[in-house]
Order: C-alpha cells, then structure tokens, then sequence
C-alpha cells in the first residue's frame, strides 16, 4: 500500500482566534438573553439622546428663520406713526409668521420647542418698536404743528398788504402751546420758539424775493442793517442756500436765453441758404431787423453783418476742417455757450464769433449748422458726455481717411471732405441715440450698429490724390521773396532739396548756409507720382512727400510754434535781453544758450554750435543766431520722431506732432519707450483725458537728486504747454 505522507508543523498555534472584544460582560450563570439587556438599555438610552438632539437642531433651524421675517416686521412697525398702529402691526406679522414655522415641525416635540424658545424674543420686540413710534408719534404731532405754523406765516408774507406782527405771534403761539398741553414740549421749549419767531417771519420773507431774484434776496442779506432778526448760522445757512438758488436762476436764464439765440440763428442760416445747397442768399435788410432779432444789440448786428457779406457774395463756401476742430473742443468744454460769443483761437490777437467767422474760409454755413446741433446738445449734461466720446472717435478714425500728410496742402477737397465725414457721422450719431442703441456698440467697428461701415467711401482713390496733385501744380507758382529757393530749369528734386536744405533766408534778408545731410535719391518724391530718378510710378499714393524733404521744409514747425518754444524755453531772450543768450540748466549741467539748446560736451569744448562761434556772438546779432539755432533743433528734433516713430508720427495731425517736438526738445531721454509712456500712448490714440492727465514734466535740480529721486521739480511751462495745446 502506498504511504499517506505526514507533515509537522514548526509553529505552535495560537491561544486565541481572531475577534473583536466587546465590552459586555456576561455573566456565566445568566440565560443568553439575561445576559444581553444591559445592552439593549444602553443602545435605548443613545436612541432616545440623539433623536432630543435631532429635534433641537430642526427646531433651531426654524427658530432662525422665523427670526429672520421677524426682524423685518418690527422694523416696518417701527415706522407707523403711533404705538397703538405699530404693535397690532407687530402682532399681526407675528402670529403669522409663527403658525407658518411651526406647521413645519415634524413632530409635537420641535412645535414646543420652537414655541417656547421663538415667544422669549418678542418682548424685546414690542418694546423696540413702542420706543420708537411713540418718537414717531411726537415727531408728528410736532411736524404738524411746525408746518401749520410755516404756512401762517407764508400766507402772511405773501399778502402784498402789511401784515400785523403782533397778531400772527399771538396766533402761532397759540399753536405750540398745545404742544405743551400734550406734554411734547415744556414751558423753556415754549419761550425758544417764542423768541424764533421774527427770524421765521424775516427768513421766509426773504425767500419770497428769491423766488423771483436770488441774487437780489442775497444781496439784501449781505447787508446787516436788513433783516436784524436773521444772525449767526442761521444768516450763513440762509446765504449759502440763496447761492445755490441764484446759480440755478442764472443757469435757467442762460439756457432759456442761449436756447432763443440758436433758434434766432438757425433761421437767419435758413434763410441765407434758401433750397439750393452751392448759393447763399441774402434776406432784405429791413426784414433782418424785425423777423430775426435775438433781442441783443451786439447779436444782431453780428446777423446784419453775415447777411451783408451774403448780399455782397462775400461768403466762401470753403471751411478748415482743424480750426472747425479747436472750435468744436470749445463748444465741448463750455468755452463758448453760443455761437455769438466772441472768443481766440492759439495764435489769434483778435476774438471773433462763430458767426463772424462764417464765410471767411474757415467755418461756412454748413459748418454753423453742424456747431449749432453741438450747442443744442450741451443744455444736456449726459449728451455732452456722448459727445467727448464721439469726437475722440472722429479724432481716431480720421487719420485713415485723410490720404497723405501732405494732401491738406494740395488737395482742395481735404477740408470739406473730413468735414461732411464727421458731419454725416454725427448724424447717425445721434439717430442712434435717439433709437436708444448705446455708445459703445455705435462706436465699435465689430457692431452691427456701427456708423462708420462705409468710411473706406470717404478716402480719397489714388485717381483723386492724383488730379488734385495736377492741378496742384498747374496752379501759378507763388512769387517769392528771394529767388535762391526758386527751382532751377532742368535741376532734379535731389539737387534742389539738397542745395535748398543746405541754406537758410536770414532776418536781414541776405542768404545763410547750415551743414545739411545729403538726401538720398530713394527718399526722393515717393509717392503716387513719378519718381524722377527712376521716372517709374510708385505704389504708395499716402507719403508723397519723403521723410527726409518733410524733415527740412516741414509744415509742422510754423511761426506760432516757434514763438511757443521761445515763450516757454527763454521769454526774457525773446524781449531781446542779451544777457539772458547764456545762463546755467535748472537741472544742472552744461550751460543753455538761446531758446533752450542745452551745450554738449563737444559744444562746450569748441564753443560752437552748428556753424556758429559762440565768442563771437554780440549784442547785434544774438537773436538772429539764436532764432536760426532754434530752427535747426527743431528740425533735427522732428528727425529724430520721424526715425523713431516713423507712419505714427507722420500720420499725426500737426498739433500732436508739435506736442512730441517739444517734448522730444525739451525732455532727457524722451526717445526711450519707457520715457512718458503713457503721454505718448495717449498722444497716438488721439485720447485727450489721457493727454490731460499725464503731460506734466519736471526735472531734478542735482544729479544726487536724480539718482535719490528727490526734490522733483515741477515745471512752470506745464501751464503754457495746457493753454497752447490742450485747451484749444
């Protein structure tokens, strides 16, 4: 038989098998279920103390809810005028709110619980809310005895016959003191409103005349022989609400008086322009004088003169779509509140009304009925908001329509077609407005709301740019003064701008020379003309004239800039003070000579600057030197934008430009990005706010200074850089 194999084991096996000790002790001579009620006892008892818990944390749950609608009935109790209102208010609210919670207890235990702990707080309540209206109460019975007294006295003062004092006092005195009878005020309470009395009579006498004339009422009042009764902060609190009512009189009356002027001027414009759009006709003179008087001597006359010049066909039909502009910026920061009122623009010696101006080249009717409607618009503080926002828009969008920078000095069409582009944009403008779409989406390019969809319409084709160009030329060449700068036959535009640039027309008139840079043909005459190095049309119709020729001859840097920089760089030189030719750098340094030509090191070692001898500068012509010196640096100065800046800067309107000039002149490292970054993102965007709020410029009177950054200086030309540039 085969063997069965055996095993031994090596580990003994354990005493106790694996299991969970319980904590019940069971006695050995106890039956099985003897044994296990102690058990059953203790999980009862555990039973029974969760569920009282359970029960407490419903019932807490709905005591906070209750609690919660509770609050906001005692507070509308507290508002009823008496305690008897406010507490059957209360209670009302309360057995409501009660019954509601507690039919949502889930058993009779949290309904006691609830009932019990909820009705502990309503004391508090009541009590709150019969502190409260019983003030209510008094203050009612108290206002009510005030008012009757205020409308005795009204009915008295506005009684044009004399009114007995004695017999009023009596009367309302009789009225507080029932108030006293009711226990709401005392006898010492009495006696102060007694001795009030004639300052109520005196004030609302006063207030009658401001009715009509705050200013007059106001007047009376500064003077204390009137109204004896009014003192101490009574008379300033009187006085400072007679201000406020005179504002708001003046206020109504320039409205209603400049709302009369637009209309008077909107038919006199009617008129003149008659039904055909390209005639101006003239209204009788008599007629002129009767039908459309503003009621003005000094307005009216101002009509008979623009009907005169309408008589005399001496109206032009042109405009200047920039001074349209400064005027506009006007009209927006309520310089100008109508358009018979006189006013200068950046330059100007002379003020001249919108209405004066009309005809003279820069504004035409056309123009008077677009300020008109900006006018109307004013007399509303929210449209004059809508209205900055246009126009920025306009400022923004423009550059992409006006064709080269050069075409406002050949193209004859430039001014009136910016202008019938913001005209007609203003328009749907404000009927968008008027079909209450907002701003934002008449004014974002991805809406499809937008108002300007069509404006590539408003751009001139390259055809155009060229038939302005020709005709441009075929114009009879201005006579000039000196015959060096007329071009000579057969003499390229390379040669020309080379040997013109390279030389300069003196006060004295006589011929000066300057170091230039030769111009390179490539930079010559691009544009949507032929190239006559190469005599091949160019592709780009928007750069007609090359960076470097606007650089030499630019129309940016005029007659009222110069004067500007002058102004602002050295006044006393300008008033030909010859000591002030040279004097020390506020921020330290080399010295500054003429109009702020800060010395450089190789300057100052050679003491020449440009192909001037600084030694051999004199009483006889300092100012000549230092005008010409100034000429150059800003030349060079708009150079330096043109490089770093490029389209951006070339593409600016000439104010912008003349801002950067500056600026680029008078600032250490302006040419750096992070120099005046956000006046310069501003400037580009066309974001006045922004421009007005960063343009401040300074300096550090030491190098310690600089580096420590302390001591910073602000600038006293901050001033006339905001009146030339930014509040025109």
């Amino acid at each position: 038989m085969p063997r069965i194999p055996t095993f031994e084991s090596t580990i003994a096996p354990t005493a106790e098998v694996g299991a969970v000790k319980s904590n019940i002790q069971v006695s050995p001579k106890d039956s099985l279920a003897g044994a296990l009620v102690p058990a059953a006892n203790a999980v009862t008892q555990f039973y029974v103390k969760e569920k009282e818990i359970s029960n407490k944390v419903e019932g807490g749950q709905l005591i906070a809810d209750a609690n919660q609608e509770l609050l906001e009935i005692k507070e509308k109790s507290k508002l009823k005028s008496t305690p008897e209102e406010g507490v059957n208010f209360f209670n009302a609210g309360y057995k409501q709110i009660v019954d509601k919670y507690k039919s949502k207890a889930n058993n009779n235990y949290i309904q006691k619980y609830f009932e019990l702990n909820i009705s502990s707080n309503k004391p508090a309540y009541v009590n709150n809310i019969l502190k409260q209206t019983r003030a209510n109460m008094v203050k009612t019975r108290v206002d009510q005895v005030t008012n009757k007294v205020q409308n005795k006295i009204l009915s008295a003062v506005e009684n044009e016959n004399t009114f007995d004092f004695s017999t009023l006092s009596e009367s309302i005195l009789s009225d507080y003191q029932s108030l006293v009878e009711d226990g709401l005020i005392s006898e010492n309470d009495l006696q102060i409103y007694r001795t009030q009395l004639p300052s109520l009579v005196e004030t609302e006498m006063v207030r009658k005349i401001a009715t009509n004339n705050a200013f007059a009422a106001l007047s009376l009042l500064d003077d204390n022989k009137n109204y004896k009764n009014i003192q101490g902060d009574a008379r300033r609190d009187l006085k400072k609400e007679l201000r406020e009512m005179s504002v708001f009189q003046n206020k109504a009356v320039e409205f209603q008086v400049n709302s009369g002027l637009l209309e008077s001027k909107k038919k006199v414009v009617a008129a003149l322009k008659g039904s055909e759009s390209d005639k101006v006709f003239g209204i009788d003179p008599k007629e002129i004088g009767m039908t459309y008087t503003t009621g003005n001597e000094e307005y009216d006359n101002q009509l008979k003169d623009l009907n005169n010049k309408a008589i005399n066909n001496a109206i032009s039909l042109d405009n200047n779509y920039l001074v349209n502009d400064k005027i506009i910026n006007k009209i927006l920061n309520n310089e100008i509140k109508n358009s018979f009122e006189k006013f200068t623009l950046a330059g100007e010696t002379e003020a001249k009304s919108i209405t004066e101006r009309i005809g003279d080249g820069s504004i035409n009717l056309d123009d008077d009925n677009f300020f008109n409607n900006i006018f109307e618009s004013q007399q509303n503080p929210e449209l004059n908001k809508t209205n900055k926002k246009f126009f920025n828009f306009i400022d923004k969008v423009v550059p992409l329509i006006e064709g080269s920078t050069s075409s406002k000095y050949f193209d004859d069409n430039y001014n009136n077609r910016l202008s019938s582009f913001r005209q007609d944009m203003y328009s749907r403008f404000v009927e968008g407005l008027n079909q209450n779409i907002p701003v934002a989406k008449l004014l974002d390019s991805l809406s499809d709301n937008y108002i300007a969809k069509d404006i590539l319409d408003y751009a001139p084709t390259k055809s155009q740019v060229r038939d302005a160009l020709l005709i441009s030329a075929k114009k009879e060449q201005p006579e000039l003064v000196n015959t060096y700068f007329k071009r000579n036959e057969n003499e390229t535009p390379n040669e020309y701008i080379t040997r013109t640039t390279e030389f300069y027309t003196k006060e004295d008139g006589t011929i000066g020379q300057r170091t230039k840079k030769k111009i390179k043909p490539e930079d010559v005459m691009k544009g949507s003309v032929l190239n006559q190095e190469t005599n091949e049309e160019t592709d780009n119709e928007f750069s007609f004239f090359s960076q470097a020729a606007a650089a030499g001859i630019s129309p940016s840097i005029n007659e009222s800039f110069e004067n500007y920089i002058k102004n602002v760089e050295n006044a006393p030189l300008l008033k030909g003070k010859f000591k002030d030719f040279r004097h020390k750098s506020k921020e330290g340094g080399l010295d500054t000579i003429g109009f702020g030509h800060k010395l450089t090191e190789e300057e100052n070692k050679n003491n020449k600057v440009y192909q001037y001898d600084l030694s051999e500068i004199t009483k006889n012509n300092f100012l000549e030197i230092s005008n010409d010196i100034l000429r150059q640096d800003l030349e060079k100065t708009e150079k330096i934008l043109i490089e770093i800046h490029g389209d951006k800067f070339i593409n600016l309107d000439t104010r912008r430009k003349q801002m950067l000039i500056d600026m680029q002149f008078n600032i250490r490292n302006f040419e750096k990005p992070e120099v005046y970054k956000k006046f310069k993102k501003a400037l580009f965007d066309g974001d006045e706010e922004g421009m007005n709020k960063e343009y401040k410029r300074g300096f550090y009177p030491s190098k310690k200074d600089r580096e420590n950054k302390t001591n910073y200086q602000t600038l006293g030309r901050n001033k006339d850089f905001k009146e030339y540039f930014l509040d025109n």
